[in-house]
């Protein structure tokens, strides 16, 4: 591989898949990190192929969510024909998973932003047909972003999906080897039959399924077997797995996991609204719990009343001391400041003076 492609630095090759080779790389132009897909020899050397891809491609870049990784450029460049997509950084939501139950709040939120994609693609005319966790990225501040949305038609696990429904069509040509992407099959992909938005519901109900439980709905030996269990079998509530599960998850993941397509969520929105309105419910339950929790964890430990007593004779003690030392100041004053009395009234005699001077004047 050259250094570079267009006006694409090649930094590292990150893999490989159906489509071809596939790079990080760097645009000189707008100075940002992409994922650069080289298109395989084999459909860019085959003019019918290389049509029906480019129109495809042409049809997902139309695509913008913010769920949704988005498709940049598709360009050409000394005879390879390329893709320049958005580079996600983050987990696959498979290595999330880790075949452990997610927090059922987070596993809501992340299927409500599936969902919402899903939804945004629907309008466009546009169906995934390979939803599983190996192609959704949790970017590090927890949001899904979808790969090779339109493009399934061109994938490894697209072309998975069609080996298995051949293979439960003629079950002798079965193999014991499973593709990871065929257990998120949908029952019309499983029998050949036409498919719609509704599939992509399905897988999202097998994606939920698993964020929930941490296991896989339907189990089979082999691609064929599998295929025929999707097909057939009933799929277990989530929560017969995961018995700490709120019981409203069953009705929603069971209706996503519908064998008929009439019976399935009429749209991804629809199922978007329900999670939403779940994720309510949950919220108010953690919201109404939390208060005694933390009434609880926050009471003060018990102490003995005896210091405050204490503290209380000994303020009163001192109030008193107070008040009587003023009465007896205020009393001293009035001894020590008060006006001297005149003799005469100290003899008891008001008219002696006066008639002394009385006497005085004859």
């Amino acid at each position: 591989m050259s250094k570079s492609v267009g006006h694409y630095k090649i930094l590292d090759r990150v893999g490989a898949g159906g489509m071809g080779e596939v790079y990080r790389a760097r645009d000189t132009r707008l100075g940002r990190t992409v994922a650069i897909r080289v298109l395989a020899a084999e459909v860019a050397n085959d003019p019918a192929r290389r049509e029906r891809f480019l129109l495809d491609a042409r049809a997902a870049a139309a695509l913008s969510h913010p769920n949704i990784a988005a498709l940049y450029e598709i360009g050409e460049d000394q005879g390879q024909v390329f893709l320049a997509f958005e580079f996600v950084p983050g987990q696959t939501l498979k290595s999330v998973i880790g075949g452990r139950p997610m927090n059922p709040r987070r596993a809501i939120d992340l299927a409500v932003q599936i969902a919402d994609a899903l939804s945004d693609a629907q309008a466009e005319g546009i169906v995934h047909r390979d939803i599983e966790p190996a192609n959704i990225i949790v970017t590090p501040k927890g949001n899904a972003k979808i790969l090779d949305f339109g493009l399934a038609a061109w994938t490894a696990g697209g072309a998975a999906r069609e080996h298995a429904a051949r293979a439960a069509a003629t079950p002798s040509t079965g193999s014991a080897t499973v593709p990871s992407t065929v257990a998120y099959m949908s029952p019309e992909q499983a029998l050949g039959e036409q498919v719609d938005h509704r599939t992509d519901i399905f897988s999202l109900g097998i994606v939920l399924f698993e964020m929930l439980t941490g296991k896989l709905p339907f189990i089979g030996t082999g691609a064929t077997a599998l295929a025929l269990q999707i097909v057939q079998a009933a799929a277990p509530a989530p929560t017969s797995v995961n018995t700490s599960l709120p019981r409203e998850v069953d009705a929603i993941v069971l209706r996503a996991l519908a064998k008929s397509l009439d019976q399935r969520y009429e749209s991804p929105a629809t199922l978007a609204a329900e999670l939403r309105s779940l994720a309510a419910i949950l919220d108010l339950r953690s919201e109404s719990a939390a208060p005694a929790g933390a009434a609880a964890a926050f009471v003060p430990p018990r102490r003995s009343i005896a210091p405050w007593i204490v503290l209380l004779l000994v303020l009163a003690a001192l109030a008193a001391a107070a008040w009587f030392e003023r009465t007896a100041i205020e009393r001293m004053w009035r001894r020590t400041m008060a006006p001297r009395p005149v003799a005469g009234r100290l003899a008891g005699n008001e008219d002696s003076v006066p008639s002394a001077r009385r006497h005085s004047a004859d």
